[in-house]
C-alpha cells in the first residue's frame, strides 16, 4: 500500500513532484567556410596574437610633445685642407693605375710578338720529323705493354702505365698511327 499512497497523493495533487525540464537541442549548423573566409579568420586570430599587450588606445595629441629638426647648416670643421688632401690621394691613385695600365700593355705587345712569330714560323716545321718522334714513342708504349712492364733489357718490372686505354688515346689524337697499332 504505501506504493499506491504515492499514487495517491498524486492524484490529489498533495504532494508536487518535481517535474525535469525538458531541454530542447537545437541543430548547429557550422557554416562552411570558403578559403578566404578561412584566410580572414586566421589573419584576425593572428593580429589578436601579435597584439597582445599592447596599448591601442588613442592618446590626445595635445599632450604629445613636437620633435623639432634644426635647419641651420653644420658647420664644416674639415675645412679645404681635407678636400685637397683627398684629391691629391686620388691624384696618385690615378697615376698608378694608369702605370700598371702601360705595364699590361706591354706585356700583351710582347705576347702579340711572340703569337705572330710562332705563326709566322709554324709552316717552317717538319711534320715528318713530328711524326717519326710520336711513332717512336708509341712503339715504346706498345713494347711495354707487351712486356707487361718488363724492361726489355734487365727483365726486372718498371714503371706500367696502362698502355692500351693510352695507345687508344695516342691514336684518337693522331690518327696515321692506326697503321702502327699491333694489339
Amino acid at each position: 500500500m504505501v506504493k499506491n499512497s504515492n499514487l495517491v497523493k498524486l492524484a490529489t495533487g498533495t504532494k508536487k513532484t518535481a517535474q525535469k525540464e525538458v531541454v530542447k537541442k537545437e541543430k548547429v549548423v557550422e557554416k562552411i567556410l570558403t578559403p578566404e573566409e578561412k584566410r580572414d579568420l586566421k589573419a584576425k586570430e593572428t593580429v589578436k596574437s601579435l597584439l597582445t599587450g599592447v596599448d591601442l588606445e588613442i592618446k590626445d595629441k595635445s599632450k604629445e610633445e613636437l620633435l623639432e629638426i634644426d635647419t641651420a647648416p653644420i658647420p664644416d670643421d674639415k675645412g679645404d685642407m681635407w678636400l685637397q688632401e683627398q684629391v691629391s690621394l686620388l691624384s696618385s691613385e690615378n697615376v698608378n693605375l694608369r702605370n700598371e695600365l702601360d705595364v699590361a700593355k706591354d706585356s700583351y705587345a710582347k705576347i702579340f710578338a711572340e703569337n705572330q712569330h710562332i705563326k709566322s714560323n709554324a709552316g717552317t716545321t717538319n711534320d715528318g720529323e713530328i711524326k717519326g718522334q710520336v711513332i717512336k714513342l708509341f712503339h715504346e708504349l706498345q713494347a711495354n705493354y707487351m712486356n707487361m712492364g718488363k724492361d726489355q733489357y734487365t727483365g726486372e718490372p718498371n714503371f706500367r702505365i696502362v698502355p692500351g686505354s693510352f695507345l687508344n688515346r695516342l691514336i684518337l689524337f693522331f690518327p696515321f698511327l692506326q697503321q702502327e697499332k699491333r694489339f
